[in-house]
């Protein structure tokens, strides 16, 4: 049986991972985790595997394999109620327990009454933590690289268009269709670069789904074209898009993917896995991955 520790350790990381479904940290999520790493006493290394799974987005696929790993360590009710009366103990350290302390309790509760199994527990984690990890704030700062494509492609747009495109849209809205149109060309890359045949496909998905006319639509395609050539980081640009996408959006977006892939006609075992890391990284949960991969690979 798992020690206290251990125990603890594993919550964490789940609590780590999880935090990450909607694609970002927030400076208060990050400070609740190291304020729960700090009571529980945390050797050096120890540290170092939290500090890893904040460093960068988390997959749906390793948030459930840490789950699953903290599910073996709580075989029954009285082990689960003990994790949470050791992190009640350490929010009610000072003496009282504040709002947000009681949200984060109330999340894990929710969470641990989840964990009957793991499949259970990864069709709610995204949403308990999204109400125990504070409400985003309107117009909070984007990410490092929605600022690098906002301003690159705004600039490209400016050098096709010669400004003109500000009479179509706005800068906020552009970066939608940029993210959007941006992960597509991942996928269309994948296999001996952009054909023509799959650019024409991201074309079509921007009109159908963004209802983009001429000329915008034209700039903004090959705003896409030249990002894609770039091999922009994967994780990052999905977690970008992730700040700004619900669960259907991501769905959407994992389905024109397919339909790029697919545009030549097959789909390669490269596009393939790229989807699937695409899907991984959208926080996409295996069933839908496979459904849709049998609806596209069937046609």
């Amino acid at each position: 049986m798992a020690g206290r520790r251990q125990r603890n350790l594993a919550l964490l990381k789940v609590l780590t991972a999880a935090a990450w479904a909607d694609g970002r940290l927030d400076t208060g999520e990050r400070n609740r985790i190291k304020e729960l790493m700090l009571a529980d006493d945390l050797g050096p290394e120890e540290v170092r595997e939290i500090d890893r799974l904040l460093e960068a987005p988390v997959s749906y696929a390793r948030c459930e394999e840490l789950t699953r790993e903290l599910l073996s360590m709580l075989g029954s009710d009285a082990e689960r109620k003990a994790v949470l009366d050791e992190v009640e103990a350490v929010l009610r350290a000072d003496g009282r327990v504040t709002a947000e302390e009681q949200e984060v309790l109330d999340g894990l509760r929710g969470v641990m009454d989840a964990m009957t199994t793991a499949d259970h527990f990864m069709a709610r984690v995204a949403g308990v933590f999204r109400r125990t990890f504070s409400l985003r704030v309107p117009g909070s700062s984007p990410g490092d690289l929605t600022e690098y494509l906002k301003n690159t492609v705004l600039q490209r747009l400016d050098d096709l268009s010669g400004g003109a495109w500000r009479q179509e849209t706005d800068a906020e809205t552009l970066n939608r269709y940029t993210l959007f149109g941006a992960i597509l060309g991942r996928v269309a890359d994948v296999e001996d670069g952009i054909s023509d045949r799959e650019l024409e496909t991201v074309r079509s998905l921007l009109a159908e789904r963004f209802r983009i006319r001429p000329p915008l639509l034209d700039w903004v395609t090959q705003a896409v074209r030249e990002a894609a050539s770039a091999r922009l980081d994967r994780q990052g640009l999905i977690s970008e898009y992730n700040r700004i996408a619900d669960a259907t959006q991501r769905e959407r977006l994992l389905d024109a993917a397919f339909a790029v892939a697919a545009a030549d006609g097959t789909i390669g075992e490269g596009e393939l896995e790229e989807l699937r890391l695409i899907s991984n990284f959208l926080w996409i949960d295996p069933r839908t991955f496979n459904d849709t991969r049998l609806r596209w690979t069937r046609k």
